[in-house]
């Protein structure tokens, strides 16, 4: 996080506690103060960063798509040259405009948007260059894209957000990167029993690119993409982990006569090199409790993937990946917590409100009539809603009043802002 982010931050949340009347005015100048974010009336000035760069982002959007429909009506009848040219000079204005106002007018926000226009325009190229010189883009049959393409859209994508220090790239690029590796597998093990192993392998795909964020985060440059290819990370394997959760893939294993040992060396060899991964991040990381915790959590999930590959026929999973799904649940709320975010705890909260209204519906859905399943499921929703808020609300509490009862400490120079 570097020093603006965490500045609005903060003033963001001593805005909410003079509000909350946890803090008094005078306390709220003198903290704003002291963090160089000025008067309580600037605060709004600062937290006005986030619509900026949302504006821009829709705009650079708008820009791209009404470039793609003034060309679209005559792409056809432009020779060759010219429309190369025109997606080759595209990319080169959208790069050139997003530096200079990256780094000349330090206008950022602009600027990233800018470049991200750039790099769609770069991914598009890629499907334009395949229609314009004939390069296929599809398998023998048409039905799938080649995986190459979302591979050298994500080489394309991740030089410039690291170039850029840009988290959204890196985010398109992380996109394009999975996406690519589901469509190789699928594509690799097509009318196989060896295909249902590929969703196995996308989970430990999740795992690996959390393990790299872990990693980024030992470098304080490169600290600020950790979390991004953290949150990725998550997202993957707690939505594998989620369909996991169901009894319907692994009793269609066992109809399909799946059975053990049907994964392809490649699932295991996959696994072992992840495990380094993440072996390595726990040795240079933190050795404190919590990262201790975290890899053991990944571990386990390797360990478990492991087992399902070998295994994969038992209907006793879903049972255990409940269990991982509502575990990680927790673990992210205990994360946000010990850490003074209030985003992980949201977010943790909202994985369980899912998982419980999930089971509800697995549960449920054919043992009550239409009307009683909905008014028992609104009233468990609401009792559910009203449990998590207050749980929310009390660690949200207990963290304010442990950060007011820290001791002052000096001027705050980039060190603490770090």
């Amino acid at each position: 996080m570097d020093d603006r982010d965490y500045v609005e931050r903060l003033a963001h949340d001593v805005a909410v506690w003079q509000r909350e009347g946890m803090i008094s005015a005078e306390q709220e100048k003198a903290i704003l103060a002291r963090i160089g974010a000025g008067e309580p009336r600037l605060v709004g000035a600062l937290r006005l960063g986030w619509l900026i760069t949302a504006v821009s982002l829709i705009g650079a959007l708008v820009l791209g798509g009404g470039i793609v429909l003034l060309f679209a009506a005559n792409w056809n009848d432009m020779p060759d040259w010219f429309r190369s040219l025109v997606i080759v000079f595209g990319m080169a204005v959208a790069y050139g405009l997003g530096y200079l106002l990256t780094y000349r007018y330090k206008l950022d926000r602009i600027g990233g948007a800018l470049l991200l226009l750039g790099v769609l325009i770069y991914e598009a190229g890629l499907f334009l260059f395949g229609d314009i010189y004939d390069i296929p883009l599809t398998t023998s049959d048409g039905s799938f894209p080649v995986p190459y393409y979302f591979f050298l859209a994500a080489l394309g994508a991740l030089p410039m957000a690291y170039a850029f220090r840009s988290r959204i790239v890196l985010l398109l690029g992380l996109v394009n990167v999975v996406i690519g590796s589901v469509f190789w597998l699928v594509i690799r093990y097509e009318d196989s029993a060896k295909v249902d192993a590929t969703l196995i392998m996308i989970a430990v795909l999740g795992v690996a690119l959390y393990a790299i964020g872990k990693l980024h985060e030992v470098r304080k440059p490169l600290a600020q993409f950790g979390e991004v290819y953290v949150f990725a990370g998550t997202l993957v394997t707690l939505t594998l982990v989620y369909v996991f959760a169901f009894d319907e893939p692994w009793r269609s294993l066992i109809d399909d006569g799946i059975e053990s040992y049907a994964a392809p060396p490649l699932v295991y060899v996959t696994i072992a090199v992840v495990a380094v991964l993440v072996a390595i991040q726990w040795l240079v990381g933190s050795r404190e409790r919590e990262a201790t915790a975290e890899t053991s959590f990944l571990a386990l999930l390797l360990a478990t993937a492991a087992m399902v590959a070998t295994w994969p026929a038992w209907t006793g999973y879903a049972i255990v990946f409940n269990a991982i799904f509502f575990a990680a649940a927790a673990g992210i709320v205990t994360h946000g917590y010990l850490r003074g975010d209030e985003r992980y705890i949201n977010f943790g909260l909202l994985l369980v409100a899912v998982g419980i209204l999930t089971r509800y519906v697995d549960v449920f859905w054919s043992l009550l009539t239409g009307s009683a399943f909905f008014i028992i499921g609104g009233l468990i929703l609401l009792g559910v809603a009203f449990g998590l808020e207050r749980f929310r609300r009390t660690l949200v509490t207990r963290m304010d009043d442990e950060q007011l009862a820290l001791p002052r400490q000096g001027p705050l120079d980039a060190e603490h802002l770090s």
